[in-house]
């Protein structure tokens, strides 16, 4: 009798656990009843950084979201892509959203029930900012529901598969799905090597494009200008800067390293085809559960976490204004729909590069809201804006060279009932395997000076640079 290689036993492994993901997707399916299109199943699945998914080859969409180190999402694939167009994209969402979930029902494996399937994405800055080459595909506004999606909470997670029940219908369809998910399940098993190289100076050049050093200058002197006629009040200047290189990291490798140079950041990502927009924010934008919602005001900065410059922050006239303009505006915001609405702060949020002043707010609403109907009152708020905001928007329109298309913008995820978080999109950059675009603000009141700014963007720049493994 001949005796089976090492390599004919994993396979028969492999083709044993498919198909058991097979035979119980086949009683998942039995039990769903006929009134709903698309069926999500969960499973059990190993513990590990939800990054690890993205390491899965062919697939072009691709999204991670982790707001904490014990909160982790990713996803590949695509079972539904939402997308919206122009000023009204977040109304576009909300109402695809809600007929999609009209239509879809979540279903056990084995017995396991998962978190509740969620859609991830964002939105442009502005609309019709993503039509450049640059953005090419990515719309005003682009929300995925995962076919294959990893959720991690503390020391349990979950695969979830999410198809339609039409090819879940076929012996065809079930087994290839079925087989993504050993697929994916072996990926997220796997023991990786994780220390990337820093790439030589040969290899890796950062150089500013859209603009060069006197194009800061005179953007930043313009909007001085402006504050000084009483035109503005506050603008924020945005730098667009490039990195290139002859094989730059994967995008799971830089989300990786981004886990260590901002652990109390949101990493998040969104693959459209080769290109990833990716980042780890310190700013959240609002999150809601039930008529509970918590948001934040960001702005005020100085580099590092030394704690004489922090000291130094609380005690700036300039930070200090740049920090009251965006706490003012973000409490006029919502606290007229709120029965009751607290503010806590400004307070210091010290991260490895940068240290922010930071409120937080906290209110019970008056009637429930879906958390994107907050996110369109919000977005953009002064803390990436301006103020007055019409003006502010119309001025950076016309004058400034950075090309944002979704940086800047919201950036979360939400689910069947509405609940969700989204993050201010920043400290993010769009990637691929040969170049980075990488973005960096400042936030210009009165009292701003223009090599100050010039620096402040470049400290911001730290994490994503060193996640690049660039110096």
């Amino acid at each position: 009798m001949m005796s089976q290689s090492a390599g004919e036993s994993r396979d028969i492994g492999k083709e044993r656990l498919a198909g058991a993901i097979e035979r119980q997707i086949v009683r998942a399916l039995e039990s769903a009843g006929h009134s709903k299109d698309m069926l999500s199943m969960s499973l059990a699945a190993p513990v590990v950084p939800a990054e690890r998914l993205l390491m899965m080859p062919g697939y072009a969409n691709q999204t991670l979201w982790c707001p904490s180190l014990e909160d982790e999402s990713a996803g590949v694939g695509a079972a539904v892509v939402l997308t919206g167009t122009g000023e009204s994209r977040f109304s576009e969402i909300l109402v695809s959203a809600q007929k999609f979930f009209e239509t879809h029902t979540v279903i056990s494996i084995d017995g396991e029930i998962g978190p509740e399937p969620s859609f991830f994405g964002g939105l442009a800055f502005a609309s019709r900012e993503t039509e450049s080459d640059l953005w090419r595909g990515f719309g005003d506004a682009r929300f995925v529901l995962p076919r294959i999606g990893y959720t991690r909470r503390k020391s349990k997670a979950w695969l979830t598969l999410s198809a339609s029940k039409g090819e879940l219908a076929t012996e065809v369809g079930r087994t290839r799905l079925a087989r993504e998910a050993d697929a994916a399940l072996e990926m997220l098993g796997r023991q990786v090597d994780s220390n990337l190289p820093k790439p030589s100076d040969s290899d890796t050049i950062a150089e500013p494009i859209a603009e060069d050093e006197s194009g800061w200058t005179s953007l930043v002197a313009g909007i001085l200008a402006e504050i000084e006629a009483g035109r503005l009040e506050k603008a924020v200047a945005a730098r667009q800067v490039v990195l290139r290189g002859k094989d730059l990291p994967s995008p799971s490798q830089v989300l990786e390293r981004l886990r260590d140079e901002g652990p109390h950041c949101t990493r998040f990502a969104l693959t459209v085809g080769s290109r990833t927009f990716l980042g780890a924010s310190p700013e959240k934008m609002v999150r809601r559960r039930g008529l509970l919602v918590w948001t934040e005001a960001l702005a005020g900065s100085v580099p590092g976490d030394d704690p004489e410059q922090a000291q130094a922050l609380l005690r700036s006239h300039k930070n200090g204004l740049e920090h009251e303009i965006v706490a003012r505006e973000i409490h006029a915001m919502l606290a007229p729909l709120s029965a009751s609405f607290s503010t806590e702060g400004p307070h210091l949020l010290q991260l490895r590069h940068v240290t922010h002043l930071r409120t937080r707010f906290q209110g019970l609403l008056k009637e429930p809201m879906h958390v994107l109907d907050l996110v369109a009152r919000l977005h953009p708020t002064p803390a990436v804006g301006g103020t007055p905001r019409r003006s502010a928007l119309a001025w950076l329109r016309t004058h400034e060279n950075a090309d944002r298309g979704f940086y800047s913008g919201p950036f979360g995820v939400f689910d069947r009932a509405g609940n969700g978080e989204f993050v201010v999109a920043l400290r993010s950059g769009l990637v691929n395997a040969t170049q980075a675009h990488l973005f960096a603000g400042a936030g210009i009141v009165r009292g701003s000076r223009i090599q100050s700014e010039l620096t402040e963007t470049r400290w911001k720049l730290g994490a994503l640079l060193a996640g690049l493994g660039a110096s």
